[in-house]
C-alpha cells in the first residue's frame, strides 16, 4: 500500500484577512468580546469596595453558622455515647445471667442494666 501524495492544490485555503485600519470606520460593528454599554452602565455592574465588604462579610457569618451548627449537632451525638462496664463473674452468677437472659428473651446486657438500674434506685443514687 502506498499512500497518496497531497499537495497545497488538493486543499483549500481560506484568503487572508485584510489589515485592520488603525481607526475604525463608523458604520463597522462592535468586536463580540467586548462588553455592550446602554448609555451610562454597563450590563455587569461593578460593586463599590463597601459593597464588596458587606457582601464578604455576610458570606463569612453565614459559613460560620454552619460551622457552628455542625459542631453542635457533632456534640449532640456524642452524648448519646454508650459506656461499657467489665465486669469479672464467676462460672455460678454467669450461668444464672445466661439462664435468666434466655428464660426472658432477653439479652444479658438487657438484665444486667435492669439489675443495676433497680439497685441504684433503691440505694437513692
Amino acid at each position: 500500500m502506498s499512500k497518496a501524495g497531497l499537495g497545497l492544490s488538493d486543499l483549500s485555503i481560506a484568503p487572508r484577512k485584510a489589515e485592520r485600519p488603525s481607526e475604525p470606520s463608523p458604520s463597522a460593528t462592535p468586536p463580540v468580546s467586548a462588553p455592550v454599554e446602554t448609555g451610562a452602565t454597563s450590563m455587569l455592574p461593578k460593586p463599590s469596595e463597601k459593597q464588596r465588604r458587606e457582601t464578604a462579610e455576610t458570606r463569612a457569618i453565614a459559613q460560620e453558622d454552619a460551622r457552628y451548627s455542625l459542631k453542635n449537632l457533632k456534640r449532640s451525638k456524642q452524648r448519646n455515647v454508650k459506656f461499657f462496664v467489665n465486669i469479672a463473674l464467676d462460672y455460678e452468677l454467669k450461668a444464672r445471667l445466661q439462664r435468666a437472659a434466655t428464660e426472658n428473651d432477653l439479652k444479658m446486657t438487657a438484665v444486667v442494666k435492669a439489675a443495676l438500674d433497680y439497685y441504684l434506685k433503691e440505694n437513692d443514687y
